[in-house]
């Protein structure tokens, strides 16, 4: 689920870099920031905001921006549906995540097996070495070579001692190359091949002994037709704020250009902590870039903020208390109100005026493909959909 969070949230992603950069990309002065955003040349019906058409605007003493047409841009992203195929798939997942209970035979590779174990050298206990109610897939390769094998075989209930041998090159140097013993309780054993998608999987997954396969179902098309209108939002609202800056002279300041750089390093090398990864190996695989893509994308971002903020201004946008909902959701909170507590007022707010500027982007673009959503699963309606949400 983390990667997936992570490639689709890109406008989370990017607001939130901004946010916490805290960029200097002007804006601050009201009444200039409402005179960069005015008409560019000429009266422009399908263009610019209506006003005094104005020369290019100091923002700063090295950041300028004269801001084009935004309106009545070409948007071709299109909002895919949510297929049937796409339901049972995010079934198959939940299999996978919240596997069944298997009886009546012994562990064997591809099962998980839940553990406790006791790791001792030479009689005592050694650190990181316990653990109680631990998911080990057997066959993952997860633990030193022998424990994983010396658990299949066992049955539930049963106890044993496994002798086994630390790698030379261990990460620890008091452990690497030593003779351990491992003493091993096998709680339960669980397959996700062996696992039904029925009642029981539902209550797993929803943590509710009264939920119902039916149950599971809305809330997994709720989950994805949520995650498909953030995907749209993300790819509509990208494209059409790079049309915009296309259409502006926009010079960035390079203060703010490396604090946002540094923000994104700072976010990104987070992330790759979290796969055990460093910051280059992690942007190469999931990103396909490098830090000099890093940086080229830290002064896009500088430029959308500088003409999100121009837009917002010229057009006196304020996000709505249902866009405010949405645009917590794409960031994985429940509601606004669960955003604001979180981020803080002021920095949620912040995101939420962005992303209202998104949505008014969106709104006043003019369909440049026709509409590509799949069928959509039978028996579910909108409404059905907008009050489920993932488990």
């Amino acid at each position: 689920m983390i990667k997936r969070k992570l490639i689709t949230a890109g406008f989370v992603i990017a607001m939130a870099a901004m946010v916490m950069s805290g960029c200097k990309s002007g804006g601050t002065d009201k009444e200039t920031t409402a005179a960069a955003a005015g008409e560019t040349a000429g009266s422009q019906e399908s263009g610019t905001a209506s006003g005094e058409t104005k020369s290019e605007e100091e923002l700063t003493d090295e950041a300028s921006l004269e801001l084009g047409n935004y309106k009545g841009l070409t948007l071709t992203a299109v909002k895919a549906g949510v297929t049937d195929e796409d339901l049972e798939a995010e079934l198959e997942n939940l299999k996978g995540q919240y596997p069944a209970e298997v009886t009546g035979r012994a562990a064997k590779l591809g099962d998980v097996a839940n553990i406790d174990y006791v790791g001792t050298k030479d009689g005592e206990a050694f650190s990181g070495g316990t653990a109680e109610g631990f998911d080990l897939a057997l066959g993952s390769g997860t633990f030193i070579d022998g424990f994983e094998d010396g658990v299949v075989g066992m049955n539930v209930g049963e106890e044993k001692d496994l002798n086994l041998t630390f790698p030379e090159n261990y990460k620890s140097a008091d452990l690497a190359g030593q003779e351990v013993v491992f003493h091993v309780t096998l709680n339960a054993i669980k397959n996700a091949e062996e696992t039904a998608i029925d009642d029981a999987l539902a209550k797993r997954a929803m943590d509710d002994e009264n939920a119902t396969l039916d149950q599971l179902r809305s809330q997994v098309y709720g989950g994805l037709e949520n995650q498909a209108e953030s995907n749209f939002f993300n790819e509509a609202g990208s494209e059409l704020l790079n049309q915009a800056i296309e259409n502006s002279k926009v010079t960035c300041d390079p203060d703010a250009v490396d604090d946002m750089y540094d923000q994104l390093v700072t976010t990104y090398t987070a992330y790759a902590g979290q796969y055990g990864m460093e910051l280059e190996e992690f942007l190469s695989m999931f990103l396909q870039t490098d830090k000099a893509g890093l940086r080229a994308t830290a002064e896009n971002l500088v430029k959308q903020e500088m003409v999100l903020n121009a837009i917002i201004e010229a057009e006196g946008i304020k996000a709505t208390d249902e866009e405010k909902d949405k645009l917590a959701q794409m960031n994985y909170f429940a509601d606004a109100e669960e955003m604001v507590s979180t981020y803080g007022e002021e920095s949620a707010n912040r995101l939420f005026q962005m992303g209202a500027a998104y949505y008014y982007l969106i709104d006043n673009a003019v369909q440049g493909a026709p509409a590509g959503a799949g069928e959509t699963v039978e028996g579910h309606t909108e409404s059905q959909a907008a009050e489920t949400t993932a488990p």
